[in-house]
């Protein structure tokens, strides 16, 4: 009998051994693998971000619960004709999250200009995905002297996506953390592409390193729903002097059609196209489509 335990105590010894191995020579995962990450010290925050290409500017700003890896096909397309740069917003992915801080427009918007200031961008184009959408929307409407062109891809400027306020939640963090496996990414991410096949492994270790057991990068998330539920989305669009383009996919399972009609309604003299069977990310569904759109609203712009 001692034999035996002897036996299986080697046994589960050589299996820790071979998983902790196999976790230790796993290579760290590059969103962009030709492209170095960069990280900048903004304010007191850490930024991650990918720069790439030449030419005029343009700033990539993700949705909540993404970060750059969401414009990991687009962002090669759009490198041949901009500099492209893709970041982390404060509080996401791998750009660092403070205690205490809030992430409403009020609060990003800044945030995000202060990062182009360090980079040295005068202006740049701006395109925005779901709440990067309101952000992207926000910076052109207080800020249009930087902003040469913006373009939302599915914004998400109506409360009713986020019906009741989760700021009060953000005490529950810890414990929301240790919730969130693989397989809730898996089912998340899901809902935000039309091509399931999208939703790999990498997709999902991605966002696995962002939120699992981090309970500062959930209570960021519950925070950043505030940039979704702002009250003054989308009326005080209706002041925005910065050409807009508006994308949008049919079976988007986040944003309904009701509210890009609102935000078309809103802002005067926009320019929108809606893509037949893409997902709330179209940019990972339909990535040539996207970046067709918004080189032909761009280019004239420039012109």
């Amino acid at each position: 009998m001692s034999e035996l335990w002897l036996v299986i105590a080697a046994g589960a010894v050589v299996f820790i051994g071979l998983v902790l191995l196999f976790r230790r020579r796993r290579p760290a995962f590059v969103p962009f693998a030709d492209t170095e990450v960069r990280s900048a010290d903004v304010d007191g925050w850490k930024i991650r971000y990918l720069i790439s290409g030449r030419g005029p500017y343009l700033l990539l700003v993700h949705g909540i619960g993404a970060n750059l890896f969401c414009w990991r096909f687009i962002a090669p397309l759009l490198a041949q004709h901009f500099t492209v740069v893709a970041f982390d917003l404060p509080g996401f992915g791998q750009s660092s999250a403070l205690p205490g801080a809030a992430y409403g427009l009020d609060d990003q918007v800044p945030r995000v200009k202060s990062f182009m200031d360090k980079l040295g961008i005068r202006q740049a184009y701006v395109v925005g995905n779901s709440m990067g959408g309101n952000i992207a929307l926000w910076l052109s409407l207080l800020h249009p002297e930087r902003v040469l062109g913006c373009a939302v891809i599915a914004p998400a400027t109506s409360r009713r996506l986020v019906p009741m306020s989760v700021r009060h939640l953000a005490w529950m963090a810890p414990p929301l953390s240790l919730l969130l496996t693989r397989q809730a990414m898996g089912w998340a991410h899901r809902r935000t592409v039309s091509k399931r096949e999208l939703v790999d492994a990498d997709r999902i270790e991605e966002t696995f390193r962002t939120y699992g057991r981090s309970p500062q990068a959930v209570r960021s998330f519950l925070l950043a729903t505030e940039a979704i539920r702002d009250p003054r989305l989308p009326s005080a669009l209706a002041a925005l002097k910065i050409p807009l383009l508006i994308l949008w996919g049919s079976r988007d399972r986040l944003v309904m059609r009701q509210v890009i009609d609102e935000l078309e309604s809103a802002v005067e003299a926009s320019e929108s196209h809606v893509h037949m069977g893409g997902g709330h990310h179209l940019q990972e569904d339909e990535p040539e489509w996207v970046t067709e759109k918004l080189l032909a609203f761009f280019t004239v712009l420039h012109d």
